[in-house]
């Protein structure tokens, strides 16, 4: 009823891009998030710093199920898939 007071639209919520990031309410990767959130307190909030933590929190939720899997070129993770290709076999 109040929307439509003083000739305001009605909202109209859109879904984002990639769909849903369901909630961890098990906590799966509880270990990984405090891990990452660490790291961001230690450098000042630098998030590039904690690429490495930011990297294994992803995995851990595109392992549990609770994102899509997705490559990690997608992800902004560009270098280490760069690096794990020009590693010599048996590493």
């Amino acid at each position: 009823m109040t929307s439509n007071t003083f000739n305001q639209s009605k909202f109209i919520p859109t879904p984002p891009e990639k769909g849903s990031f369901p909630l961890d309410h098990e906590s799966l990767c509880k270990k990984y998030y405090l891990l990452y959130m660490r790291c961001l307190r230690r450098s000042d909030d630098q998030s590039s710093e904690c690429r490495k933590e930011a990297q294994d929190y992803l995995g851990c939720r595109m392992k549990n199920q609770l994102m899509e899997e997705v490559e990690w070129s997608k992800l902004g993770f560009e270098d280490t898939t760069k690096q794990k290709q020009n590693e010599p076999p048996g590493k």
